[in-house]
């Protein structure tokens, strides 16, 4: 994020401040003299703003928001034009906002409006369009859902900007033609500065600036989220997938966090690491790895069950796709290896895979070794009998026909299933 080096800076100069001296007390014995506390970042939703005494509250902090400055994209705002339901990270120390960064899912025109959706920048969100006019220039602000849609928070109306911005997973890249699409949108980025000069990958997140020309958005500037945006920083969001032994969770559709003996858990356990729980979690980075120190558990939203799957099976690797059983599944930018594989050696192997359906595909979260024995567990879809290539010679898999289901079963030498039943757990 734009605001990372101001905020690198903020905390050395801070930690510098607070550090250094050694005695806090007066030379001549006067009245110790109490240190600020250190600066520190939170990136949430406004929960409640109250405008005549110019404070915020965001995860639980009740923020002094009359000296802050509130900006995006190099423009400033006024606290007035600061709104419930927008996403920000904000910068404060003792209970005072100093910096206030809006973080909108997209900045643009609205290019249709109907009574249930909202359409900007070509991309159709699920909002009343009603208040709004084709051609209006908005903010639209929400939460990643796990079936990678936009929980829509508030949308409001801004001036005219220079530029646009749409959010969201690379996917479709081309480097031939130095295009991608974001959502329903191609994007062109043949002359876009990319952070850091970084290689694009499909399901990398990124924040795209540029302009439309007709219906092909041409990208000036690209920033990729990474750890560096929410490390040693509270973040709130919508849990979209979890690993099947709740090691690891993943928030917004592009940050993964793992958790450890020392994570502590606030209104709710390890086992309530749930798609759709909204969490309020403290990070920390260790070995490049994002960790939550405290997960708070605040909400729960409503989650499709047909969005993780959980298959076994020997992989089939060509060079381009991973297969099992001859179903294709997609590896991105956040497929992780685990335990000694790799796409070097993944080939022939047996492994589980996990994972979550996305508009037709089958993407990739953990590919791990697993032991090859007589029990096999799947989820996923069912059809006439049959489950990821699977079938069973005692029907028992064609009571759960056109059902997205979690089952055990057993395997027989052949790959053949029997004795297929719900998952008890």
């Amino acid at each position: 994020m734009r605001s990372l080096n101001l905020l690198t800076l903020a905390i050395g100069l801070s930690l510098a401040v607070t550090g250094c001296g050694g005695d806090s007390g007066s030379s001549d014995g006067g009245s110790d003299i109490v240190p600020s506390s250190p600066l520190a970042r939170t990136i949430g939703t406004v929960d409640s703003v109250s405008y005549p005494d110019e404070s915020f509250t965001i995860n639980k902090h009740q923020l002094d928001g009359s000296q802050a400055t509130i900006s995006y994209d190099d423009s400033s705002y006024s606290f007035d034009e600061l709104k419930q339901g927008m996403q920000v990270e904000v910068e404060y120390q003792d209970n005072q906002a100093q910096q206030v960064y809006l973080q909108p899912a997209a900045t643009g025109q609205v290019t249709a409006v109907s009574d249930s959706s909202l359409s900007i920048n070509g991309i159709s969100y699920d909002y009343p369009g009603s208040g709004f006019n084709v051609g209006d220039w908005v903010m639209l602000y929400g939460l990643v859902e796990p079936d990678d849609s936009w929980k829509v928070t508030v949308v409001t109306v801004v001036d005219p900007q220079t530029t646009a911005e749409i959010e969201g997973a690379i996917s479709g890249l081309d480097t031939s033609q130095s295009v991608f699409t974001i959502a329903t949108v191609q994007v062109d980025y043949s002359n876009a500065a990319i952070e850091d000069s970084r290689s694009l990958a499909d399901g990398l997140w990124v924040e795209v600036y540029g302009q439309f020309d007709g219906s092909l958005f041409v990208a000036s500037i690209i920033d990729i989220r990474d750890n560096d945006d929410v490390r040693n920083t509270e973040l709130e969001g919508i849990i979209t997938w979890v690993s099947p032994d709740l090691t690891s969770f993943e928030i917004g559709g592009n940050v993964r966090i793992y958790t450890n003996g020392n994570t502590s858990f606030d209104d709710g356990t390890r086992s309530n690491l749930e798609i759709g729980a909204v969490v309020e979690v403290d990070l920390i980075e260790l070995e490049n790895k994002l960790f939550a120190t405290r997960v708070d558990f605040q909400d729960q939203v409503s989650v499709p069950d047909n969005l993780e799957f959980n298959v076994e099976g020997e992989a089939s690797y060509d060079g381009v796709t991973l297969s099992i059983n001859g179903i294709a599944f997609v590896i991105d930018a956040n497929t992780e290896f685990d335990d000694g594989i790799s796409l070097s050696n993944v080939n022939g192997q047996w492994v589980e895979l996990d994972g979550k359906s996305s508009s037709g595909n089958y993407v990739l979260k953990e590919v791990e070794p697993e032991r090859k024995d007589n029990e096999i567990s799947l989820e996923g879809p069912v059809e006439n009998g049959i489950m990821w290539g699977y079938s069973a010679t005692d029907s028992s898999l064609e009571q759960f026909n056109g059902q997205w289901v979690d089952i055990e079963c057993q395997r027989a030498s052949d790959n053949s299933l029997s004795f297929c039943r719900l998952d008890p757990n």
